[in-house]
């Protein structure tokens, strides 16, 4: 073989080798980071559809919270406007049954019925009020059983029956030291201003009343709002533990795409490198006379002794 053609045969081969390992290296592994990078592209989209329904569940819960903060402020309010009418219809309560009391007991004395008196009832009466505010600060300043409340709501109970007993006598007291010279017109007079207070009280029981209604109607529709808003906070924690859970995948997915190009990479580096070799080998050789000769040399002796030639220097 002369130098031209072992010259021109290395040339092919060294054009050749490339080739052949370009060919071999793109399909399969190509196509799988493609599947991959189309997996990884799908996740992103469930994880941020998942994440822009989390995000409305998120925004109708704190709507759903606002409104109860709204609410819960209409029920205080209502509250206090209830008691502070109810406080009101309490004066003006006693002031009637104070008059007709006294009316009565005025009745009573004309009769001759009036009855002896009870000079300690006032200490008796101071005493019993002093006892109902007790338990009533206790009541609401200390946390109490269920049984221990009802204990607590009945002693009150009673001890109002009593005390409006005690109030009624002591009204009757009073009224025995109403100068008798006028009676009947007394007695007139008495039941006109208890008369007129109780019109001031049917009045504010009904302001009162209104008020108790809008306060029920609020913490009623406050109890169906905070319904609401913590299904919508338990269906945004489901929707946000599923968009972490595809965010998750994708990340997981991402350094499996990573991986396989650092691979492929790796490898396209190394092929790179080995055929630049090559390539460099053989135009060393064919620049040089003594190696041409002598690869010319090594191929006769291979067919001297019937073996393949190779001409990848």
């Amino acid at each position: 073989m002369t130098a031209e053609e072992t010259q021109t045969t290395q040339a092919q081969t060294t054009t050749d080798a490339p080739a052949e390992a370009k060919a071999d290296d793109k399909p399969a592994e190509q196509v799988d980071v493609r599947n991959l990078q189309d997996k990884f592209h799908g996740l992103l989209d469930q994880r941020n559809e998942f994440n822009d329904l989390a995000r409305e569940a998120r925004d109708a819960r704190n709507l759903l919270n606002d409104q109860r903060r709204e609410k819960a402020k209409e029920i205080e309010d209502q509250k206090t406007a209830r008691d502070r009418k109810n406080e009101e219809m309490k004066k003006h309560k006693e002031l009637r049954n104070s008059y007709q009391d006294q009316a009565k007991a005025l009745i009573a004395q004309r009769k001759g019925k009036a009855g002896a008196i009870e000079r300690s009832l006032p200490l008796r009466v101071r005493k019993l009020k002093g006892e109902i505010q007790a338990a009533l600060e206790r009541q609401e300043t200390t946390v109490l059983g269920p049984a221990k409340e009802k204990e607590l709501v009945d002693d009150v109970r009673r001890k109002r029956a009593e005390l409006a007993q005690l109030e009624a006598e002591l009204g009757k007291q009073k009224a025995a030291n109403v100068d008798l010279s006028d009676t009947d017109a007394a007695i007139d007079e008495l039941f006109s201003k208890a008369d007129e207070e109780h019109e001031k009280v049917v009045a504010i029981q009904k302001v009162a009343n209104e008020h108790h209604d809008k306060f029920v109607a609020a913490v009623k529709e406050v109890r169906t709002i905070a319904s609401e808003a913590d299904k919508k906070h338990q269906e945004f924690i489901a929707l946000k533990t599923k968009a972490d859970d595809y965010h998750n995948k994708a990340m997981e997915l991402r350094e499996k795409v990573m991986a396989v190009r650092g691979e492929r990479a790796a490898e396209y580096a190394a092929r790179r490198k080995e055929i630049g070799d090559i390539n460099t080998r053989a135009r060393q050789n064919i620049s040089d006379p003594k190696a041409i000769e002598k690869a010319n040399e090594s191929a006769l002796e291979q067919l001297k002794k019937g073996g393949k030639i190779s001409f990848g220097f």
